[in-house]
């Protein structure tokens, strides 16, 4: 299985669940398998919904910064993979 690095966790928004991506690289799909990994934590998801300037979408393009919620806690500077 390959791994692409697309970005970095940015705004948390803990009670909500969700983090802001910035996409350094490539795209994100909705149902595109994301690695999250950082200090003390390194774990795998499925990307269910999106958001890009507060608007549901399919898709997240490099340069964009999206919104996803996580399954588990992330921090600030995680870095965020693609697992093809």
């Amino acid at each position: 299985m390959g791994e692409e690095k697309i970005g970095l966790i940015g705004h948390v928004w803990k009670r909500a669940g969700t983090a802001s991506v910035d996409l350094v690289a490539g795209s994100l799909h909705v149902g595109d398998r994301i690695r999250i990994r950082g200090h003390g934590h390194d774990f795998e998801q499925v990307v269910e919904s999106m958001e890009v300037e507060h608007v549901a979408a399919e898709e997240g393009r490099q340069g964009q910064l999206v919104a996803i919620a996580f399954s588990e806690p992330v921090h600030e500077r995680d870095e965020v993979w693609r697992v093809r």
